[in-house]
């Protein structure tokens, strides 16, 4: 029977990536070690699954779930800026909460 796949994220990885069959052969213990990752912001899990969650929650529950500013909470959810890491994980968490992500 087939099996259906989902693609959750796309990551670009280098060259090393060739040393991989030596992580599965048990030759290298972690694939950490063998290849370089270089995030794309375009892509990142912000813009395709926090920014679209945050539409679907009005800024006043977002707000009490969060104890940030309307303003910033405005501005993150149409793109304008990216909140620091500590108000994105806040985000995250309360969306997370709320079911929406």
């Amino acid at each position: 029977m087939r099996r259906h796949v989902r693609i959750g994220e796309i990551k670009y990885i280098g060259k090393e990536s060739n040393s991989l069959e030596e992580v599965e052969a048990g030759l290298i213990h972690a694939a950490q070690n063998v290849y370089t990752e270089y995030p794309d912001r375009r892509r990142d899990e912000w813009k395709t699954k926090i920014r679209p969650a945050m539409k679907k929650v009005f800024i006043s529950i977002l707000e009490r779930e969060t104890s940030l500013s309307p303003r910033m909470l405005i501005d993150a959810r149409t793109g304008r800026r990216r909140p620091h890491p500590p108000n994105q994980k806040l985000i995250v968490a309360a969306l997370r909460k709320l079911g929406v992500v």
